[in-house]
């Protein structure tokens, strides 16, 4: 499954496909350990099995300075974080449906909540005129063109944001912040 696959919240294939995604990225992991493993051991990645000449000559050419692995630390720790949120939404899905964001139909086109990219992505029908552009822009949301939408991290700001742009109003005449779950309230400490 690709990253840029849209899974939305609704989705009754949610979890499939989120535990496709899961697979996919534990694949990767595997993939870049065994690289990692033949560089430790040749100093090199060519000969590697599996990997054609070019690809062992630009994994070798990323190894310098700070640099001691062709896939540093880095890449494990961030795919071991969109394990966790994926996890995480599987979780919400199957106990606690109610507490996943949900997304809406707007005059002109639909805000999608993408479990997959961890974003809400908001799809038009026909390209904004350039002062929506603009208004998009100043609240946060970017055009992602791999995704064909405009785009922020999924989080309550991003509902907030929202809230403030009337083109993507809710259909029903609600505010996007009003159709999603309410968070509860934590247990302040006292002063």
């Amino acid at each position: 499954m690709s990253y840029n696959t849209i899974i939305k919240s609704g989705d009754p294939e949610a979890v499939r496909k989120l535990t496709e995604n899961i697979e996919s990225i534990e694949g990767r992991n595997e993939y870049m350990q065994t690289v990692n493993d033949y560089y430790a051991q040749n100093g090199t990645v060519e000969g590697c099995p599996g990997i054609d000449d070019n690809t062992a000559r630009e994994l070798d050419a990323r190894v310098s300075g700070e640099q001691k692995t062709p896939y540093p630390g880095k890449f494990f720790t961030d795919n071991a974080a969109n394990i966790r949120r994926l996890k995480g939404n599987i979780e919400r899905l199957t106990d606690n449906p109610e507490t996943i964001f949900k997304g809406w139909q707007f005059r002109g086109g639909e805000a999608v909540v993408n479990l997959a990219n961890n974003r809400l992505q908001l799809l038009f029908n026909e390209k904004p005129e350039q002062d929506a552009l603009t208004v998009l822009k100043q609240n946060g949301f970017r055009w992602a063109p791999s995704a064909k939408a405009w785009q922020r991290k999924l989080d309550p700001k991003a509902f907030a944001a929202a809230d403030k742009i009337g083109f993507v109003k809710p259909v029903d005449g609600r505010k996007p912040t009003d159709l999603q779950p309410k968070m509860p309230k934590r247990n302040a400490p006292e002063r």
